[in-house]
């Protein structure tokens, strides 16, 4: 089990030099209506481990349903910044893929590329299709601003918080009954910190995922205006709000006194460092559960904790999701796309899909399903469960949607890493949103 994927794209100017590479040019191929007969689908998808083993396993499985019919040929393409790197020159030669998986926070560059067609334009005809089968955070990430998704979401994961029962035991504290807030986690943290010399607390600290997720959690929006989520493209990033202000510098006295762990930008120390008993508390992805607690026994999960009061609050997902190619694939290719990654998001697909990899299933129906059934009842899985379908479908739970997202992540991450080591809190993540405006302006010009 990997931990929630990781990307990192050099620059916004060479974001900004992919989008003009990609808005130049258009894939030559088939014209729509020209195939007839069997389909080949060229499937670009960047999993690894026990997630590319159940991924082939299911491929194999939608070809010997459609044998005759449509054959998906899957590779995989590396890191997701590798795939968005490929995908573009592929856009140049005219040999984009039929089905591309993406990461979560790609989302915006490739809306803005313009190569795929929106998920919308096939389920509009179809009678099977029901945005019901989605939870509310998951429909809300990819949403195409009409009410429908721009791709389908295939791969969900949630940041949750794991405590290890024997340090929160030892320390006088139930693990039963969790921390609800970030000021409760923090008490929690010095508490077992003094109590048994083990680290009270830590979390991501390779990106800016943590400060992002911790922003929502208080019902505050990460981007302006409106995480990208209304009429006009992001133009900055919030990171000085009363909220935001905050809960960093709980988090810049916990790191101060020595309650809580920075594992710098390994994020498997982090892991190893809680499933060897040194942490008591941490803050990360959903994904990491089988590789911090292999027996399930010895961990509880209970749901992120919210930094502020407000209706608005709630964690934004992460994974990946399909996009359908538009130019250059014929209207058959379209069509046997829609019909393979319709078959991921099957209820069965997406009960094994979890099973196998810790993803959460991002059709509601896994839960009915025998596979589904038999994961819920163990009550950590549950846990995540229902904190992904108790989220609101709220600007500040949907996360920031925009082409810049992904090397805006390490202008943040720099800045908090300079606020954990002692500098003061408000001025240097005002620097930082400064420093953020002008990549997300360079970012918008790029794309016209």
């Amino acid at each position: 089990m990997s931990l929630r994927p990781r990307t990192t794209i050099a620059a916004t100017a060479a974001g900004a030099v992919l989008l003009l590479a990609l808005a130049g040019c258009t894939a030559s191929g088939s014209s729509p209506g020209a195939d007839s007969g069997p389909v080949t689908l060229q499937f670009w998808h960047e999993m690894s481990g026990p997630a590319a083993t159940e991924l082939d396993a299911l491929v194999s499985q939608f070809n010997s349903d459609h044998d005759g019919e449509i054959t998906v040929e899957s590779s995989f393409q590396g890191s997701y910044a590798d795939a968005q790197t490929k995908y573009t020159a592929a856009v140049q030669s005219g040999t984009t893929p039929d089905v591309l998986m993406m990461n979560d926070i790609s989302t915006g560059f490739m809306t803005d590329s313009k190569k795929t067609v929106p998920l919308s334009t096939f389920t509009a005809t179809d009678t099977s299709f029901s945005l019901d089968s989605f939870p509310p955070a998951v429909s809300a990430y990819y949403g195409d601003g009409a009410g429908g998704l721009a791709a389908m979401p295939f791969a969900v994961s949630q940041p949750v918080m794991y405590l290890d029962r024997d340090l929160v035991t030892r320390s006088g504290l139930n693990p039963d009954s969790p921390p609800r807030t970030l000021a409760e986690v923090a008490s929690w943290a010095e508490r077992i910190h003094a109590a048994t010399g083990a680290s009270g607390l830590t979390m991501n600290m390779s990106d800016s995922w943590m400060i992002e997720q911790m922003s929502a959690a208080g019902g505050v929006d990460f981007c302006t205006p409106d995480n990208g989520r209304g009429s006009d493209r992001v133009s900055g990033l919030q990171l000085t709000s009363p909220t935001q202000v905050g809960f960093m510098q709980r988090l810049q006295k916990l790191f101060q006194d020595g309650s809580m762990l920075n594992p710098g930008t390994d994020n498997s120390a982090m892991v190893s460092a809680f499933a060897s008993g040194k942490v008591g508390i941490m803050l990360t992805s959903t994904g990491a559960y089988t590789t911090a607690d292999p027996k399930k026994t010895a961990s509880t999960v209970a749901a992120f904790p919210s930094t502020a009061e407000s209706d608005d609050a709630g964690v934004v997902i992460g994974g990946n999701a399909l996009w359908i190619s538009g130019d250059g694939h014929s209207d058959a290719q379209q069509r046997a796309a829609y019909a393979f990654v319709s078959f991921l998001h099957s209820a069965e697909v997406q009960a094994a899909w979890a099973n196998a990899t810790g993803y959460l299933a991002s059709n509601t129906g896994a839960a009915s399903t025998a596979a589904g059934a038999a994961s819920l009842a163990d009550p950590n899985v549950k846990a995540m469960v229902d904190q992904l379908a108790n989220t609101p479908a709220s600007n500040a739970a949907a996360g920031c949607r925009t082409g810049a997202f992904p090397s805006l992540r390490s202008t943040v991450i720099g800045a908090f890493t300079q606020v954990a080591e002692g500098a003061d809190v408000t001025s240097t993540m005002s620097d930082a949103e400064t420093k953020a405006a002008s990549q997300i302006a360079a970012y918008n010009t790029a794309a016209g």
